[in-house]
């Protein structure tokens, strides 16, 4: 429903306060205070994955209703079969994890001088500034969560923390082959600004720079600045589970800031995010001498 034309245009009519029986219905304003936006285009998802980049490398579910999912924790594998052979049992292990739907919310005011303009696309702005907004809460909840009415975020979690008292090319060598090979495959970095510019200065025995182009050792760096400038992540982020009750949703206030000649565009949505495998992420923190 949200990627028709027909609810489309009337979210904009919504968004402009221009809605007629139709929208409403079509909108299902009746039932639903906070209508999802639109997903026409990429626009949206593209906004959310640049200012949380978690949104580029996990698993990412929409689902409602139980908050129950069963999840693969490791996997089976398979063999060379002679001929007219049975062939090998190897089941994948699975658990069930319960997910919850936390909330996150933003208001933003806008002029009436701006919603009436016919240059001035209402849609385009909630989808990138407003947008922008929720992607920076999710990285730093992702990251940050205490697990207390909030996500359990990665720093907070049961996974492998190595430590050492200064950034060394062997160090990094270390965190890389600490993670299981088959995990590898998959695996990126992630770091801050300020770690990446420490690891731009760090070099082999031979002179050469261990951190060439976009990538260490041939795996991609992502750039997470609600990690702080002392820590690295390395691994799969797959199993890195993004659940999403209720995609970035908009009610409009078109009568709270009219006073002032504004509308309210109240957004909201509800998610909540797990490491499915505590072995597929490993963490190295620098504690460097003050």
């Amino acid at each position: 429903m949200f990627k028709t034309e027909a609810y489309k245009e009337a979210f904009g009519h919504m968004l402009t306060n221009k809605m007629t029986d139709k929208d409403y219905s079509i909108l299902n304003l009746a039932k639903e205070p906070y209508p999802a936006m639109p997903q026409m285009d990429s626009k949206l998802d593209d906004t959310l994955a640049k200012y949380n980049p978690f949104r580029s490398v996990a698993s990412i579910f929409n689902a409602e209703g139980e908050s129950t999912v069963v999840v693969t924790t490791s996997n089976g594998t398979a063999a060379l079969v002679a001929e007219n052979s049975a062939l090998p049992e190897s089941s994948d292990e699975s658990k069930e994890m319960r997910f919850n739907a936390y909330k996150i919310g933003s208001l933003a005011k806008l002029k009436l001088a701006f919603i009436n303009d016919r240059h001035f696309d209402v849609e385009n702005y909630l989808s990138t500034k407003l947008a922008k907004r929720f992607g920076i809460a999710e990285e730093n909840l992702i990251v940050n969560g205490t697990g207390e009415d909030e996500p359990l975020g990665i720093m907070n979690s049961d996974i492998a923390k190595a430590t050492a008292p200064a950034l060394t090319y062997d160090e990094v060598v270390k965190l890389f082959f600490s993670l299981h090979k088959d995990l590898r495959v998959n695996a990126t970095w992630m770091v801050s600004d300020k770690m990446a510019m420490k690891l731009r200065l760090v070099k082999d025995s031979n002179g050469n720079p261990l951190f060439n182009g976009n990538s260490i050792f041939n795996k991609e760096v992502i750039i997470v600045n609600s990690l702080d400038e002392n820590t690295i992540l390395f691994g799969d982020f797959s199993y890195l589970y993004i659940l999403i009750r209720k995609p970035l949703s908009i009610k409009v206030l078109t009568e709270k800031y009219i006073a002032t000649g504004d509308y309210g565009y109240a957004g909201v949505e509800r998610l909540d995010a797990k490491i499915t495998d505590v072995n597929a992420i490993k963490v190295l923190v620098i504690h460097t001498e003050e």
